[in-house]
């Protein structure tokens, strides 16, 4: 386990992953420091909801030592319930929700919450092919996103009975690239082949760039081999 850690109006805060998210990490951390000119964050009732997540804080005494670990929800259990320590799930999710938004140049992000909802075309949970649309801004507690079948050759004969209504944190068990463009605007359609986005496109029916597996692959390589290098020239 990673542990990121900051000061805090004197006080010891401490996050942890099991990945080297830095990048999330900081301005998550960043923000939490900026929200103490504003509030006291330091109280039990504390939640911060960021991006697609919701935070806690949690203090702590070991010994002497008191400070405060950065909990999340646990979003693979119960997360309307049950917190966690490890915030692996919800940094991985803002990096892939960030990264969509600035490919497509999206200025100003519409956020869905974790604990808000999505309709599903029940043939759509177990599909190959399938397609996510934002209909409307998340209200009340409905994202305004559907998922529904590519190619759907009974389209406009659905009854209410074929779809099925989920939180977005379920997304994560079922299809988790999906949670990469929950923030993107009302009118966004994106495919999906498997767990792989295939496309992006806009309201007015224009295609946006977006991370794909092979950029990914790419960068991942990229990545080893400066890491290799690396380890050549201190040794």
């Amino acid at each position: 386990m990673i542990t990121f850690e900051t000061e805090i109006n004197n006080k010891k805060v401490r996050l942890y992953s099991n990945a080297p998210l830095k990048r999330a990490a900081t301005a998550l951390l960043r923000t939490l420091k900026q929200l103490t000119e504003q509030t006291n964050i330091f109280t039990p009732n504390f939640a911060l909801n960021f991006g697609w997540a919701r935070y806690y804080l949690s203090k702590r005494q070991d010994k002497n030592v008191v400070y405060y670990v950065v909990q999340t929800a646990d979003y693979r259990n119960d997360p309307m319930n049950l917190r966690t320590d490890d915030c692996t799930d919800a940094l991985i999710i803002q990096n892939m929700q960030v990264d969509t938004n600035n490919k497509a140049n999206v200025s100003t992000p519409e956020p869905t919450l974790y604990s808000d909802t999505i309709m599903i075309l029940k043939e759509a949970l177990d599909a190959e092919d399938v397609y996510m649309d934002r209909v409307e801004k998340t209200i009340n507690g409905i994202s305004g996103w559907r998922m529904g079948l590519l190619n759907d050759e009974k389209e406009g004969e659905h009854v209410p009975e074929d779809f099925v209504t989920i939180r977005t944190s379920e997304l994560i068990k079922i299809r988790n690239e999906t949670l990469r463009v929950l923030q993107m605007p009302v009118g966004t359609l994106a495919n999906f082949h498997g767990n792989t986005m295939t496309a992006l496109i806009d309201k007015d029916d224009n295609l946006l760039d977006f991370t794909t597996e092979d950029d990914r692959k790419r960068a991942i390589a990229q990545r080893e081999a400066a890491e290799s290098v690396k380890s050549e020239n201190e040794g």
